[in-house]
């Protein structure tokens, strides 16, 4: 099996391009317009299981199923994120936990579209707008920080909806698997930003959801 190394040689061999291409890698995402200061709730993070589930994007195909650990891990990380990234407050988790079976005006049973659960969802909360994540692939690094035989990569969709107005007003779309620095020099900013070594899935997905955060305007 293929390994991927970063060894100090290669790294002296490339630092020339390095320090050219990574004042392009280094860039930031362009800052989406700001919202103005509404009352935002949070979802919890979930995995579409069908296109029923989906709110817009694709399904990846055979992608394995997301432990419900990760699934929690990955809420107390978008929660740690928007509380370091944003100046804003956010409707408390509790008030999520209360209304995450809410239904949908008409529904009497079964499943609906991802859309209209969320927002009766929403709705149930009293917010303005609500912020929901989905992770449709997630797979772990395969090594340590020094080398893997598989890097980390994660495929995040977050979507913004204004709940009052029923309408998706943004989408952040996050899909990224780690590269090696002699494989891609266009990720060299990238490569040195994450401290020159192979990084792990939760801190991909961090990435993703800081990039949500300006994509947004949160």
């Amino acid at each position: 099996m293929k390994s991927f190394s970063l060894s100090r040689s290669r790294i002296v061999a490339l630092i020339f391009a390095s320090l050219v291409i990574g004042l392009w890698g280094c860039a930031s995402p362009r800052q989406g317009p700001e919202l103005p200061e509404v009352n935002i709730g949070v979802a919890e993070f979930t995995q579409p299981h069908s296109t029923l589930d989906m709110l817009a994007g694709y399904m990846a195909e055979n992608a394995p199923r997301v432990p419900p650990k990760t699934l929690t891990e990955l809420d107390a990380t978008l929660i740690d994120v928007l509380r370091k990234e944003t100046k804003r407050s956010y409707a408390p988790a509790d008030s999520f936990l209360g209304c995450r079976n809410a239904k949908a005006p008409g529904q009497t049973g079964g499943r609906v579209a991802a859309f209209k659960r969320w927002i009766a969802v929403g709705n149930c909360m009293k917010v303005d707008f609500l912020l929901v994540p989905q992770v449709i692939e997630l797979h772990e690094r395969e090594g340590s920080e020094a080398g893997v035989t598989r890097p980390a990569g994660v495929i995040l969709d977050f979507f913004l909806l204004d709940v009052k107005n029923a309408v998706l007003t943004s989408r952040s779309h996050f899909d990224e698997t780690q590269t090696a620095l002699a494989d891609n020099l266009l990720d060299t900013g990238k490569f040195f930003s994450r401290g020159a070594k192979w990084i792990s899935a939760m801190e991909l997905s961090r990435e993703g959801m800081v990039k949500a955060v300006k994509d947004m305007g949160l």
